[in-house]
């Protein structure tokens, strides 16, 4: 029968195998992680890239994320008006 100072080396050894196991799980899901970070990066970089190659062909001079105001609107109806 095996003595109590066995047993509990026994289970520190099993607790020391899951735990670096689960550390190696972990340091592979991190990877894994930073992989697709750097495709979503690459990716993003590509839109921009698109975006801003399509801006030089349409551009117009007007922002389309310009605050539109509707009283400057009013103004430029009142001065064809006159």
């Amino acid at each position: 029968m095996p003595s109590d100072t066995d047993t509990e080396m026994q289970r520190g050894e099993e607790a020391a195998d899951a735990l670096e196991s689960q550390a190696d799980e972990l340091e592979e899901r991190v990877a894994e992680l930073g992989d697709s970070i750097d495709d979503a990066k690459k990716g993003l970089r590509a839109r921009k890239e698109d975006a801003d190659d399509g801006d030089d062909d349409e551009s117009d001079g007007d922002d389309p994320l310009a605050f539109d105001d509707p009283e400057a609107d009013e103004d430029d109806e009142d001065d064809e008006d006159a």
